[in-house]
């Protein structure tokens, strides 16, 4: 067993993590782009996104792929510890949800082997402890004797109380200066943000090495060196850092064997049960030096092909083009000499050295017409697996996956802790082996920093990934958080739902109100056209009936006039538009007719009674028809009359009721306290497809529309710090007018401010027009080609013929999600619990019709095999 006694990092402050060989690098998350989508020019982006950073920038840099287990009961449990703390009124069956779900995903091996993959840069911020350097011996050496002298001018030499190890806070604040500089360098060079580390994300990054691949890991806050001052002859006083060496061994919090010469072994105590894991590490010893793009991405290949982790450090050494050049011109040299003794000998050089000389002048041809600089990388890869079979089957899956972009791997004999320390942030490189001098063209079609990674990895799980089974968790008001380390794209709480009717719509959006309300304490409306949640007045899984109020307007007289626009609008201007807005599509009467101008006296003199209504605005009308004043024309007159009587018309619908309301009429009031709220609507009919509008249609619509307008009184009423969720079904019935695109759209642009997410629900992608302020989108099968098109474009996808093909191919319960990052990926909706299920599907077949059709299948499936 042993533990490093000179580990190679000193000192930890913030993300610069100072080498104990005097270099300083800083290190910086890449947050990661969507890739699966683009075609080929929009991969093309990042690639010359990477390929501007990396021809500019005369750094050594340190790529870390790090994957991180995704702990499914991990998630859980912090998700416990946020209900645990606030207090709302499902609060308890939230907990008993959650410690349900953990004991399934158990049960059920759903917390399986998947990762996360993160990428992390460093910098190395210091160009005179670059490992190439500019100049002869002699000059380096000149270089390196004055900053020899200069060293020993440091206060650290001079001022008292101050040793040769401590750390100048002035050079530190000088670093950190430094780095914020290259952050905004390198902020657009990844398609992605990019943020500094926090000094325990940094430690993180350390302990990570000693830890086994099963182990849940926390962020810690330690300190790794302490404070203290110095004074000089002159009086002046020096604060410095003096790092503390013991506390990067007690980072090591596992014992290191060398199994074998190729192996370490990994060893820790938890629970009173000693655990282990194989490491080996495989170096890349011959590759293409042409670069390639798309189609060199191996580095995202590995997130992609293989479901064990893979850790990947590139430690890239900067060359100038000078230097290149000059030593593929000494290689060639050299070359040459070999050919020439050969000749005096009478014999011909080996086919190795005809093939690197072809090589070095390919590339030196490279480098002269391009002017870039080259990079001397080694790059490691660490597999590790809880046992010794398993290890040998990884690496063979990995030496094969990447042989066939042509590249081999070796796995270097007793160098194994040397490539372990590689790993680790502020350390150097070890190994004088296995060299790759490229161009910067071929470090950028690595695709460093394209990622699978979807969702948030926190809140409430909705289901997982297609294609490695990742599992999805979502936080709905995440967006509106503004946490310094959450670097959404979309700020958005706004969620839109489409695809055709049957493919898992209604599921998701009930599983995403239900489980808002139970674990984020979200106070949920639910506007519900269709009458699918009627059943959910008797209760449904984890919430009792007690806690859901089911209102179908409609069902008492008591509901009659509770609707009317100038009870549901959220002040009294509002309410005059949207009743305008309603009684003139109802009338069917535009801005240039008469109608039109008549309706609004009328409105006006209804919004100046002490209660104001439709019922109002029609008395009105019909008092100015009995006396008709002087000056009003007989055309006037007649739009009047024809005015009044469709109004009157109308208003004997029986769902009209709900819509014009009387003065001094006792009407039940839209007040939503239960923390899940369902308003239903009896009768009410939209227009299907191609359907004829009837005058029932459109009052359908327009109680729809005043609807709307109560969920915007709903979010000004409830305090900001609570997180709504209106769930608006059907939303494009309401958009169609102009009030209502008007009501939507406010909602969604201040949903953020109020902390509301407005959750929108349709059928075809051609109702959404504008994704400014739609956060999460969620895409179930759209058979028709025009509609999947323009779902990609409302993603800001390439319409190509996979991905089009991907959209109409969906089965029941896949949907293409894109979270509030940009990223996008194949999910399978999964509700977990079966009873969840039932309560949330919408199909209009009970359990007796699924059982027979099941056995039904099995009997035609028993025929056929006969």
């Amino acid at each position: 067993m042993r533990q490093l006694s000179d580990f190679p990092t000193k000192h930890i402050e913030g993300n610069l993590a100072f080498g104990r060989d005097g270099t300083v690098t800083a290190y910086f998350e890449v947050e990661g782009f969507g890739y699966d989508f683009r075609d080929v020019e929009q991969k093309k982006a990042p690639y010359f996104n990477q390929m501007v950073f990396l021809t500019k920038n005369q750094y050594d840099l340190h790529f870390l792929l790090i994957p991180f287990q995704t702990d499914v009961t991990s998630i859980i449990d912090k998700t416990i510890e946020e209900v645990s703390r606030r207090n709302f009124d499902l609060k308890e069956h939230g907990l008993v949800y959650l410690q349900s779900l953990k004991k399934t995903v158990v049960a059920n091996s759903m917390n399986g082997d998947s990762n996360q993959y993160h990428a992390y840069i460093g910098v190395q911020l210091d160009v005179s402890k670059n490992k190439y350097k500019e100049g002869n011996v002699g000059t380096q050496l000149i270089s390196s004797m004055k900053a020899f002298v200069e060293g020993l001018n440091s206060p650290v030499y001079k001022a008292v109380g101050l040793d040769p190890y401590d750390l100048l806070k002035s050079e530190i604040d000088a670093w950190k200066e430094q780095s914020q500089t290259i952050e905004s360098e390198i902020g657009s060079s990844f398609s992605s943000p990019v943020r500094p580390l926090s000094a325990a994300e940094t430690l993180f990054l350390i302990e990570y090495n000693f830890a086994l691949t099963n182990e849940g890991l926390e962020f810690s806050e330690r300190q790794t060196g302490s404070k203290v001052t110095g004074t000089d002859q002159e009086g002046h006083v020096y604060e410095a850092v003096r790092p503390n060496k013991k506390s990067f061994y007690d980072l090591q919090n596992a014992e290191i064997e060398e199994y074998d010469p190729k192996t370490l072994r990994l060893r820790k105590l938890v629970d009173n049960e000693i655990k282990e894991q194989f490491v080996q590490y495989l170096v890349i010893d011959n590759m293409d030096s042409v670069n390639y793009h798309p189609g060199f991405e191996w580095l995202y290949k590995l997130q992609t092909d293989l479901l064990f982790p893979v850790g990947v450090s590139i430690r890239a050494y900067h060359k100038s083009n000078k230097k290149i050049r000059k030593e593929l011109s000494n290689a060639l040299l050299e070359y040459q000499d070999q050919k020439d003794e050969a000749r005096k000998a009478q014999s011909t050089v080996d086919k190795s050295v005809s093939s690197s000389e072809q090589g070095a002048i390919q590339m030196e041809e490279v480098f002269k017409k391009s002017g870039h600089p080259a990079y001397a990388c080694s790059f490691v890869l660490r597999v590790t697996a809880p046992s010794m079979m398993d290890l040998k089957i990884r690496v063979e899956k990995v030496t094969n996956l990447l042989s066939r972009d042509g590249i081999s791997l070796q796995t270097p004999y007793g160098d194994s802790m040397s490539y372990f320390m590689e790993f680790i942030p502020g350390s150097r490189r070890y190994s004088s082996d296995y060299w790759q001098e490229v161009s910067p063209g071929v470090l950028a079609s690595l695709m460093f920093g394209a990622t699978t990674n979807i969702g948030d990895n926190r809140g409430f799980l909705i289901g997982f990934t297609k294609k490695l089974k990742k599992p999805v968790f979502i936080q709905p008001d995440l967006a509106a958080k503004a946490f310094e380390n959450v670097n959404n794209i979309f700020d958005s709480l706004s969620i839109m739902v489409a695809g055709e009717t049957g493919k898992g719509k209604s599921v998701l959006m009930n599983l995403v109100a239900t489980l808002s309300a139970l674990t984020v304490g979200s106070q949920v409306l639910v506007i519900d056209p269709k009458g699918d949640r009627k059943s959910w007045v008797d209760g449904i899984p984890f919430i009792p009936k007690e806690f859901i109020s089911v209102w179908t307007l409609g069902e008492s007289e008591t509901d009659a006039g509770c609707l009317d626009p100038f009870r549901t609008s959220a002040d009294l201007r509002e309410a005059k538009d949207i009743c305008m807005d309603i009684l003139s599509y109802l009338a069917d009467v535009s801005l240039s007719d008469d109608g039109y101008s008549l309706l609004s006296e009328a409105i006006e003199h209804a919004g100046d009674q002490h209660d104001p209504c439709i019922g109002a605005a029609l008395n009105y009308l019909k008092d100015l028809y009995q006396e008709r004043p002087d000056y009003m024309s007989s055309e006037r007159h007649s739009a009047l009359e024809r005015l009044i009587s469709t109004l009157e018309t109308l208003r004997k619908n029986q769902l009209a009721t709900l819509l014009f309301g009387e003065i001094g009429q006792q009407y039940r009031v839209l007040d939503v306290n239960k923390p899940l709220q369902v308003l239903m609507v009896q009768n009410l009919k939209l227009p299907e497809k191609n359907t004829k509008i009837r005058a029932t249609h459109k009052i359908s619509e327009a109680i729809l529309i005043s609807i709307t307008a109560f969920t915007k009184q709903y979010m000004f009423k409830h305090d900001r710090s609570k997180h709504k969720l209106i769930l608006q079904d059907e939303s494009k019935s309401i958009e169609k007018s102009e009030m209502g695109s008007e009501l939507i759209d406010f909602i969604e642009r201040k949903g953020r401010y109020y902390n509301t997410t407005l959750l929108k629900g349709t059928q075809k992608s051609s109702d959404y027009e504008d994704a400014t302020n739609i956060g999460m989108k969620f895409c179930f099968q759209l058979y028709q080609a025009k509609e999947a098109e323009n779902m990609l474009e409302f993603y800001n996808l390439p319409v190509t013929q996979n991905n089009r093909t991907t959209i109409q191919n969906f089965v029941r319960g896949e949907a293409l999600f894109q979270d509030i990052y940009g990223r996008s990926a194949v999910i399978e909706v999964n509700t977990v619990f079966g009873e969840l299920l039932k309560a949330f599907d919408s199909s209009t077949a009970d359990e007796e019709e699924r059982q027979w059709e099941k056995e039904r299948e099995e009997k035609d499936f028993t025929t056929v095999g006969v």
